[in-house]
C-alpha cells in the first residue's frame, strides 16, 4: 500500500500544503519508499520537485536549490 505524507512545499512563494505520495525518481511514478531512503515529491501547485528522506513516518526535506540563484 502506498503511503502519503503530510508536507508543505519548501519552494519560495508557493507554500502549498497537503498530502503527497513520494517517488523514487524526480518526476517519477508514485512508489512505496523504504525507511531511510531518499525520495522525491512534486508540488501540485507550482509543479516543482523537492527531495526528502523518509525514516519511519518522519519526512525530512533536504535543502532546496532554487533555480537561477
Amino acid at each position: 500500500m502506498l503511503s502519503s505524507y503530510r508536507v508543505v512545499c519548501p519552494h519560495a512563494e508557493c507554500g502549498w500544503t497537503g498530502s503527497l505520495v513520494p517517488s523514487v525518481l524526480r518526476d517519477g511514478e508514485d512508489a512505496e519508499i523504504a525507511s531511510g531512503h531518499r525520495a522525491w515529491l512534486q508540488c501540485p501547485r507550482c509543479r516543482r520537485n523537492w527531495e526528502v528522506r523518509i525514516k519511519d513516518d518522519l519526512v525530512t526535506v533536504l535543502p532546496v536549490m532554487e533555480e537561477g540563484g
